[in-house]
């Protein structure tokens, strides 16, 4: 599940990135959660070189997971 502090990306829908140039390929952080009963829940993200963020749907995006060594240290 995606909260607000995570780092994520947005996944591909048929092999393009909608709205987005192709160069972009860049990660962004969520800042806030938006959640109303019944609706798919929108995430504000602040990607690199924004000053303000855009909403997305739970589904467009993917959170970026750490893998690391013992105990998932970094």
């Amino acid at each position: 599940m995606i909260k607000p502090g995570d780092i994520v990306f947005l996944k591909r829908t048929n092999g393009i990135l909608k709205n987005q140039s192709l160069v972009t390929k860049s990660i962004g952080l969520v800042i806030k959660e938006y959640q109303e009963k019944g609706a798919v829940t929108q995430y504000m993200v602040k990607w690199q070189g924004d000053t303000k963020g855009k909403w997305y749907y739970q589904h467009n995006l993917h959170r970026l997971q750490i893998k690391g060594g013992k105990n998932n240290e970094l």
